[in-house]
């Protein structure tokens, strides 16, 4: 008990900590709260086991704690933008894009444009329009996911920042990584991201791109067009 209760406290720190960050949407009211109530820990603990259930590739539990009706009774968060979207994440992995597509477009639609969530589900349904629509994407990332080796002469950075951790692994303590395949222009600007792998899937994707496609190299005219960077 006592180890639960930890971790709760633990997933509420960061919960918090990503609602004064991403505008959870609670009342004023709730947000003055000093103690959490039953229900946000019953929520908490629900985002926690559904990452953690994802973390180890159990969707069929993640399927169980995101059933649609309950997500629609819980209130307007990011904790609930989250959940859904790790239900879509299932979806898409059991390949079932449409149904991850209506769940993804449910995120973006509900949730407000400083949401972390709706920012990855974005991006998820970016790349399953590419994959439906483009087939030369499809090459490319399975040609980059074949060949993800560094330069000889990598180009020099000016600026790369760090991606943000997503809030609600980060909460339920959950680990992993992306690997990012890019090109560099001649003028430093970073050209068309692509993941090549990543775990948990897609967890991590959509930050790293989006980290990724702000970064700066220095100028360099002799610059091979064609040269692909990892990271």
């Amino acid at each position: 008990m006592r180890h639960t209760m930890r971790g709760i406290a633990i997933a509420l720190g960061g919960l918090l900590a990503l609602c004064g960050q991403f505008s959870c949407q609670g009342s004023s009211k709730q947000s003055a709260k000093t103690a959490p109530s039953p229900e946000d820990i019953q929520g908490i603990q629900i985002a926690t086991d559904a990452y953690v259930a994802y973390q180890h590739a159990d969707c069929e539990t993640v399927y169980q704690l995101t059933q649609p009706d309950a997500l629609d009774a819980m209130q307007a968060t990011e904790l609930r933008y989250s959940l859904r979207l790790v239900r879509g994440f299932c979806q898409e992995q059991d390949g079932d894009q449409p149904a991850a597509r209506v769940t993804y477009r449910r995120v973006v639609d509900e949730s407000s444009s400083s949401s972390f969530a709706a920012a990855d589900a974005r991006e998820r349904l970016r790349i399953l329009d590419l994959l439906a629509n483009d087939r030369e994407f499809a090459r490319r990332v399975e040609d980059a996911e074949r060949g993800t080796r560094k330069p000889a002469d990598p180009r020099e950075p000016s600026v790369r920042s760090a991606a943000l951790y997503p809030p609600l692994a980060r909460a339920s303590a959950v680990e992993g990584f992306a690997v990012v395949e890019f090109g560099v222009s001649r003028q430093g600007k970073t050209i068309d991201p692509l993941v090549v792998d990543s775990e948990p899937p897609f967890v991590f994707d959509g930050t790293a791109l989006r980290a990724v496609r702000d970064w700066r190299y220095k100028t360099k005219r002799k610059a091979d067009r064609d040269q692909r960077h990892v990271i």
